[in-house]
């Protein structure tokens, strides 16, 4: 611990009056208190987003290009091991900024969850000791909607603008650079609290050519121009005569994998790679210069790190640790670290995934445990869960009594519109759904990275206008991981690109089956079932994705569309009624009963085909729409196998070589519960259509025959 003269002291004070520095209601004297070395100080906090703490120099990565972060490292103290709670931006900057853990502060991923007003946040502190409050951020992850903008006075989250007027989803390092420099220019004479978010390393990495080219790397290229542009922020300290007033906290809110265990990002697992990131902290004459910590640190312990330094009270909701001591060259205590992530339940609905991180083992407690030795192998390349039982039951015993301490806060609710939950898949984060089956699923993320590598592979062809190539991915995924809203969602959404659009109803109803509160899927139902011209359906469906809400913007217009129709299809049904009853020709009633069926009046137009059939019952189109509406309607009273059968088989029997016929048939036998021989004819009906050059939907066949496969029958709406 440094203590100084009072003529020091004397001078430290008479500087901080000039400078503004250190204005609060107790006037604190910079230097003066040996216990609150930063009392009176500025705070500049910056977050780099997505940052490996090995990949800067000051870390020992020889292809960096990091000069303003090694300085930085010079002057303060590096912490080796520090750790992020969870692998995410918005969950891990909550525990940065309220000195929580992501059970504690109800924060557990992106744009499903807000900060709540239960827990004080680092700048509402400030706030209260009369400091200006500023932050700037990199990208609409860390949107003021998702509550950590309590306590700043300027939260400028506006990202740029396309030419059509939709914002970007982040902004690069120097425009963020650029907007702090300014606030910073009209507030430098006050005392301050400024966090800058650098979105930068984040994927995908197109960092500018200069950067590129010095690195060799667009990963590394990211880091570099995001450190030079907190180079300007510290070149502005030393211009103001601030640097030495000011305390600087550099920290990332996770890692990224890039490659190992398979993985590419950063979300799903919680590996080193993940969850090891960097943290300096600085200040200069006031704080030892040059030092590296080796003990465990985290994100909570940015916050009562700074309190304390500063002297203030830390919040007794607050469970990180102040890292004070360390700071002074003490020692702390032996501690370890919990982690962990629910995006693959929240995104896929798998198993979510804890960890524990002491001084000696990393374990993860998953479906299939795991224990890694942290000195011999830092890679987490050999699981030792097997070899070392006592280990794993000791750690899994820790890691249920810090579960069991922490006092869990729920979540505000997020006001998240469609765009914005777009623009968050865009870059990577699952959000289509507001929540996901009461209970988790029990795969391990681990084993599932090719169904997520499938799934976004697909994602991004469907956002190319390529559906089809999006199909072929999506349909296997189906089965492989049939717990997944998103997947039953977006190949729900490729279907109807192509107009495959029963299929695209059974997915969306699929996904609903899971996921029952999404509004966009149901408004996607509801334009599914209009292209059918099933409107009573429609309105239904779109009714629903209003009254859940928060609606899709065009919710309400499309809305009014379907009614509009509904008015001119009950015009069409009046004009059909009175043409058959003036020509009730086979023509006639086969058009009256099609729109009969599709305004949801099955029982009407069986009536019609019924009379019909009567008088002409050697009409095989006739009794093919009599057997198919029998063997697939949604209403019990109309539907009848046995009747059905006989029908469809009277149909084959005068047209015995129609695939339309024959899959009538085997939705016939599929409702009598007779499946193989359901199958057996959809085998034929298939072969013949593929023989034909039109005439036969050959993809709703083969989905036909996949329904039958798993015993289940088929309905229309």
């Amino acid at each position: 611990m440094k203590y100084f003269s009072s003529l020091a002291a004397i001078a430290t004070i008479v500087c901080c009056l000039l400078t503004g520095c250190g204005k609060s209601a107790k006037s604190p004297k910079i230097g003066s208190d040996p216990d609150a070395p930063a009392a009176g100080c500025n705070l500049l906090l910056i977050s780099l987003d997505t940052t490996r703490a090995d990949r800067l120099g000051c870390y020992g990565w020889k292809r960096a290009s990091t000069p303003a972060l090694d300085v930085l490292a010079r002057r303060g103290t590096r912490f080796e091991h520090a750790y992020s709670h969870v692998p995410i931006t918005l969950p891990s900057h909550a525990s940065l900024l309220t000195g929580t853990r992501p059970p504690e502060n109800g924060v557990r991923d992106n744009g499903r969850f807000a900060l709540g007003k239960d827990l004080p946040t680092l700048a509402e502190i400030f706030k209260q000791h009369g400091y200006e409050t500023a932050a700037f951020i990199g990208a609409a992850v860390l949107n003021a909607r998702y509550g950590l903008n309590r306590g700043f006075d300027t939260y400028d989250d506006e990202m740029p603008r396309r030419p059509t007027g939709r914002p970007f989803l982040d902004r690069h390092a120097d425009r963020v650079c650029e907007s702090a420099l300014k606030w910073l220019d009209k507030n430098h004479d006050r005392p301050f609290m400024c966090w800058v978010h650098f979105f930068d390393p984040h994927a995908p990495y197109a960092p500018p050519k200069l950067f590129l080219d010095r690195t060799g790397d667009p990963y590394d290229g990211e880091i570099a121009f995001a450190d030079a542009h907190i180079g300007r922020l510290l070149d502005w300290l030393s211009k103001n005569d601030l640097a030495d007033r000011t305390l600087v906290v550099v920290v990332a809110d996770h890692g990224e994998s890039l490659g190992e265990h398979g993985y590419n990002w950063h979300a799903l697992l919680v590996y080193d790679s993940n969850l090891h990131v960097p943290m300096i902290i600085t200040l200069p004459k006031l704080l030892p210069d040059g030092q590296v910590c080796t003990q465990l640190a985290c994100l909570s312990d940015v916050m009562p790190t700074v309190l304390d330094l500063i002297g203030w009270d830390i919040p007794d909701d607050v469970t990180g640790h102040s890292l004070k001591p360390a700071l002074l060259g003490g020692d702390m205590s032996p501690r370890s670290i919990y982690a962990e992530t629910e995006f693959p339940y929240y995104s896929f609905g798998w198993s979510t995934l804890q960890a524990l991180v002491t001084d000696d083992w990393k374990y993860i407690r998953a479906p299939r445990v795991e224990l890694y030795d942290r000195h011999s192998d830092a890679s987490e390349m050999e699981n030792l869960a097997e070899e070392r039982p006592e280990i794993v039951t000791r750690l899994e015993g820790e890691l249920s009594h810090a579960e069991e301490s922490m006092v869990l806060r729920e979540s505000a609710e997020v006001d998240l519109d469609a765009e914005a939950r777009s623009g968050l898949e865009s870059l990577g984060y699952v959000v289509s759904a507001t929540s996901q089956p009461a209970s988790a699923g029990n795969r391990d993320p681990k084993d599932m990275l090719p169904v997520v590598y499938d799934y976004r592979a697909a994602e991004s062809l469907l956002g190319a206008g390529k559906p089809n190539e999006a199909i072929a991915l999506l349909e296997p995924l189906v089965e492989k991981s049939p717990e997944s809203f998103v997947i039953f969602d977006k190949l729900g959404e490729a279907y109807a690109a192509v107009g495959r659009l029963d299929e695209a109803r059974y997915m969306l109803l699929d996904a609903l089956d899971l996921v029952p509160n999404s509004p966009e899927t149901y408004l996607n139902l509801a334009h599914t079932l209009a292209m059918q011209g099933r409107f009573p359906a429609a309105i239904k469906a779109c009714t629903k994705a209003i009254e859940i809400g928060p609606p899709p913007a065009d919710a309400e217009p499309l809305l009014e569309r379907l009614k509009a129709s509904q008015a001119a299809q009950r015009r069409q049904i009046d004009a059909a009624q009175q043409q058959w009853s003036i020509d009730p020709s086979p023509d006639a009633a086969l058009m009256l009963a099609n729109l009969l069926d599709v305004a949801g009046r099955a029982k009407d137009a069986a009536t019609v085909l019924h009379a019909a059939i009567v008088r002409y019952p050697d009409n095989a189109p006739l009794l093919n729409a009599s057997a198919w509406l029998m063997a697939t309607s949604m209403e019990s009273a109309v539907r009848d196998g046995s009747e059905a059968l006989k029908l469809a088989q009277a149909a084959t029997s005068i047209q015995s070589d129609d695939p339309n016929y024959l899959d009538t048939m085997a939705a016939a036998y599929a409702e009598t519960g007779d499946f193989d021989r359901a199958i057996a004819t959809l085998d034929d009906a298939i072969a013949g259509a593929k023989k034909m050059d039109a005439g036969a939907d050959v993809p709703a066949l083969e989905f036909h025959r996949r329904l039958y496969a798993n015993e289940k029958v088929f309905r229309t709406p």
